[in-house]
């Protein structure tokens, strides 16, 4: 029986490495999306997205979590330690990722 608290909602792959595929979760009974993945390839935090933020600017967080995703694998293959920054940028729009309850999340600057 399949789980419909939980639902696959995109996957995201690693172009360098197609092995590496993350999946953005949606789940009913929370307000929010989640990715699953970052913390079996790199021992990070999962990333948690508002729903209604994700759904109006769903191809923005793909491309960023993609970036993220690519930028985590990179350090790993140079041996380097990665570790989310609180406040970044990425094409011109400023985000957050902040430590909540033992998973990030991530939002444009200015929704805090």
């Amino acid at each position: 029986m399949p789980d419909t608290e939980k639902a696959v909602f995109l996957q995201i792959q690693n172009s360098k490495k197609p092995d590496q595929i993350i999946s953005v979760i949606m789940s009913d009974s929370d307000a929010h999306f989640k990715t699953q993945g970052l913390k079996g390839f790199f021992d990070l935090e999962e990333i948690w997205i508002e729903r209604n933020e994700f759904l109006v600017s769903m191809e923005e967080y793909a491309m960023l979590l993609s970036f993220l995703l690519e930028t985590m694998s990179a350090a790993q293959d140079l041996n380097l330690p990665y570790s989310y920054m609180e406040n970044f940028e990425h094409k011109g729009q400023r985000y957050t990722l902040i430590v909540r309850d033992g998973h990030r999340v991530l939002k444009k600057k200015g929704q805090l």
